[in-house]
């Protein structure tokens, strides 16, 4: 698939690529939603195809086109978790190690892409970094990453960026009008996706909004002692948790947002101005910083495939927006 707000980082690395100056490691990061794996799968096409096509292109017909399409081509493999939300063990990055030491059948490049890297656990990080440090010849190593940071510094430092988070807001929106009904939420999606298009597109096409609505009078109905902080949380326990978390970290950044610059024109959930402005003036700011770090700790964990039960996270949090409320209220 080509992305317009690709075609600029696209030129780049096929620029590279022509002139055989591309180095053998890529970090493609940026917000989920931004179509970066589609990039590498992309790129990967073009680097194996044995008659690329202008502007870099996979021919599609070529034998090698035939057995990337099959899943079947020896000089490519993908490195990802085996079910959602679970970590990239050693034993695959020793897997892959062991897939780079073979001959490249074709000639070309043998050509790997984990995604996402920051699934990788210590031990396989670890044995990563070794192939990194000693690469060999002809190889491809495209690590995919929404939390860079979350990679080890050593890994981030041996692979060559390709940065995705700053696309051109008018093509992002072009895009979007051309797959929405009406284009009056585009900038809202937009705001609750990081300017992620593919993020915002999925916004619309699932019950994520309807969620977040929810999640939203939760969290105002919460400081007023009417609503059960536990069953709160088990209801959201239910849904896509880190999901829950973004929402709720972009959520009091709002109120601590409005709290300190009685600007709304920084609010990324502007739909919501009327109550977030109440909010910001009821709480306390240092109480709400004390919020914002408690769910970077339960985001953290949950992400760290920690062996945690998210509800008894979403507990803790739900309280403490009751105990915001107490406070307010003393």
């Amino acid at each position: 698939m080509n992305l317009p707000w690709h075609n600029s980082l696209w030129k780049q690395v096929l620029r590279r690529h022509q002139q055989d100056s591309l180095p053998h490691a890529l970090l493609l990061c940026g917000p989920q939603g931004m179509g970066k794996a589609l990039f590498a799968q992309r790129l990967s096409e073009t680097l194996l195809c044995e008659k690329t096509l202008e502007q870099g292109q996979a021919c599609g017909h070529c034998n090698s086109c035939s057995l990337r399409e099959a899943g079947t081509h020896p000089d490519f493999l993908k490195v990802q978790p085996a079910e959602i939300g679970k970590q990239i063990g050693v034993d695959q990055i020793r897997d892959l190690i062991k897939f780079y030491a073979l001959t490249t059948q074709y000639g070309r490049s043998k050509i790997v892409i984990i995604n996402p890297a920051e699934a990788m656990n210590r031990n396989s990080a670890n044995s990563l970094l070794k192939l990194l440090e000693e690469p060999p010849p002809k190889t491809l190593i495209m690590l995919v990453s929404h939390q860079p940071m979350g990679l080890l510094p050593t890994i981030r430092s041996r692979c060559q960026l390709i940065d995705f988070s700053r696309p051109e807001r008018k093509l992002t929106e072009t895009w979007l009008r051309q797959h929405l009904k009406s284009s009056d939420s585009i900038p809202l999606l937009l705001n609750l996706s990081a300017q992620a298009p593919l993020a915002a597109l999925a916004l619309v096409e699932t019950e994520a909004l309807a969620k977040r609505q929810a999640l939203f009078q939760n969290l105002t109905a919460l400081p007023s002692g009417k609503s059960d902080p536990v069953s709160i949380a088990k209801a959201w326990s239910e849904w896509d948790v880190r999901q829950v978390l973004d929402w709720m970290f972009s959520w009091t950044m709002d109120i601590i947002r409005y709290s300190l610059t009685g600007q709304v024109q920084f609010l990324v959930n502007y739909d919501h101005q009327d109550v977030l402005q109440s909010l910001a003036r009821q709480f306390n700011v240092h109480a709400l910083f004390d919020m914002l770090n408690l769910q970077k700790e339960a985001y953290q964990l949950v992400n760290g495939q920690a062996n945690i039960k998210p509800q008894g996270l979403l507990e803790s949090i739900a309280i403490t927006w009751v105990e915001l409320g107490l406070q307010k209220r003393r």
